[in-house]
């Protein structure tokens, strides 16, 4: 590619830089806005999407107690902590208990 294709090049991509912006006034005022685009159509829900949802929601299973992670002072709290931390509430995944199961 030569300089001057080059040169075009940028000068195309300049015009089409400010062709994406409206124009303004002296004090920032949009002068010619575009129109606003069409709302989308709201799409139809069936039984289907309802029979859908609902199973998704049963994996949603809230039942679970919220437990904090020792030795965090309650920062790490929640109920995906439960699955971190065994019945004694000792950590599950961590160096120790490595060390205790090869043992």
């Amino acid at each position: 590619m030569s300089t001057e294709e080059k040169q075009d090049t940028e000068l195309e991509s300049t015009e089409e830089r400010r062709n994406a912006e409206p124009e303004t006034d002296e004090h920032h005022n949009v002068v010619n806005a575009p129109d606003k685009p069409e709302p989308t159509e709201k799409p139809e829900v069936t039984d289907e999407h309802k029979e859908k949802a609902k199973e998704m929601a049963k994996d949603n299973n809230d039942d679970r107690p919220t437990i904090s992670m020792p030795g965090t002072d309650g920062a790490v709290s929640g109920t995906a902590v439960n699955d971190w931390v065994d019945d004694d509430g000792n950590p599950k995944f961590s160096e120790e208990s490595g060390k205790k199961d090869e043992s």
